[in-house]
């Protein structure tokens, strides 16, 4: 018979896709799933066969102009703070519906906060999620990093307000020791060789790698018909406000024998960037998935879902990070021989250019993402992260 699994996110698409085919298959094995959502993402999850449970978010949503994405030394502090005020915001609305719905099992994401009260205050286990490179004791983001500064006042900000919420709450976890490790099992989306420091993480830490959403949810998309080769250009859906880098791209293609497909996401208005060249394609959104399947090249901002896609496909990468966490993504893409990394600062059509023509010709870098395509198709899956849901079940 089955049981009843509640699912926890933060509302970036890239944290909640690697969840819905592991929803899917949890759905297909006869369990039924709530999925805490906003309302922009409602369908993908439905579509998946669960039930949304909506609430109210402070998270900037796509088409914001201002993704408020905390800089310097203050990435790790300030996104602590701004996903406690997620909770502090989510858990009144939250809480009702699941003390009255009560779950055997809370699956979430490593920063949807409320979840981690909720599961506390209702007794019930917990699988963690990441969509992010994992931390334990031996290596995290925040320790390898000069993103985290315990100095600067986002810290104690976070210590402080995160105690009197938890007092509040009734529950005897010290603020410190909120982010440690206590879930049943861990999941993440992408191989294990991809993670720093690996073999430090022990069994309670599963590496599925990327669990691929279902097809039919993204529309078609068709290449050249004249055969050229397709670069795919994204940075995602949140810190995509770029509109030099994306003239960069323009300028890179030009000419060239290249179709780009360039998505710019919905926080500017394409228009903005001026006329792109003929061979260059600019849209708000793309069908990521369909897209790298015809493509050569895919040149990103390095976050985790993309990265993993196109390795997932065979696709080359060339990455430009903005943030310390995909700086971290982009350097194990260059270390493991899978594409080549790029800084935002001073990026020249030229030195772009150089960078997709060697990773689109380059055949060491094609045995290379060739064996590790092999490796990661290994490690399971939706269906072997769906195998460790089941295993946290209470008895």
């Amino acid at each position: 018979m089955g049981r009843h699994i509640a699912f926890f996110n933060i509302p970036a698409a890239g944290h909640l896709y690697p969840t819905l085919a592991v929803v899917a298959e949890l759905v297909r094995r006869g369990h039924r799933v709530t999925y805490a959502s906003v309302p922009q993402r409602a369908r993908l999850i439905e579509a998946m066969g669960a039930t949304v449970v909506p609430y109210r978010t402070t998270r900037p949503a796509d088409s914001d102009p201002d993704p408020r994405v905390p800089q310097g030394s203050a990435y790790v502090g300030q996104s602590l703070l701004n996903f406690l005020h997620e909770a502090e915001v989510t858990l009144p609305q939250l809480e009702p519906v699941f003390r009255k719905d009560r779950p055997d099992l809370v699956v979430h994401d490593r920063m949807a906060f409320v979840a981690r009260i909720l599961a506390a205050k209702l007794a019930v286990p917990t699988v963690e999620t990441w969509a992010v490179l994992v931390s334990n004791e031996r290596w995290s983001l925040a320790d390898d990093t000069a993103a985290f500064d315990p100095t600067h006042p986002a810290f104690p900000a976070y210590l402080a307000r995160l105690d009197t919420l938890l007092k509040a709450q009734g529950l005897p976890i010290k603020p410190e020791e909120f982010l440690a490790p206590v879930a049943h099992r861990h999941l993440a989306f992408f191989p294990r060789f991809f993670q720093y420091q690996g073999d430090a993480f022990d069994e309670r830490y599963c590496f599925v790698g990327p669990c691929v959403r279902p097809v039919g949810l993204e529309e078609a998309w068709q290449p050249p018909p004249d055969g050229r080769p397709v670069a795919l250009v994204s940075l995602g859906t949140i810190n995509n406000r770029a509109p030099d880098f994306y003239r960069t791209c323009f300028e890179t293609f030009a000419g060239s024998p290249w179709q780009a497909v360039v998505a710019v996401g919905e926080r500017l208005d394409p228009a903005s960037l001026g006329p792109p060249p003929d061979n260059v394609e600019v849209r708000t959104v793309v069908p990521q998935l369909a897209v790298l399947e015809h493509a050569r090249v895919f040149v990103s901002h390095a976050g985790m879902g993309g990265v993993m896609e196109a390795l997932r496909v065979g696709v080359p990468q060339v990455v430009v990070p903005f943030t310390p966490e995909q700086e971290k993504n982009a350097v194990r893409v260059a270390q493991l021989g899978i594409g080549v990394r790029l800084t935002a600062t001073g990026l020249t059509p030229q030195v772009l250019r150089e960078a997709v023509e060697r990773v689109a010709t380059d055949d060491r870098m094609a045995s290379r993402i060739s064996e590790l395509r092999q490796r990661m198709s290994e490690a399971g899956g939706a269906v072997r992260a769906a195998d460790v849901v089941e295993e946290c079940l209470p008895g």
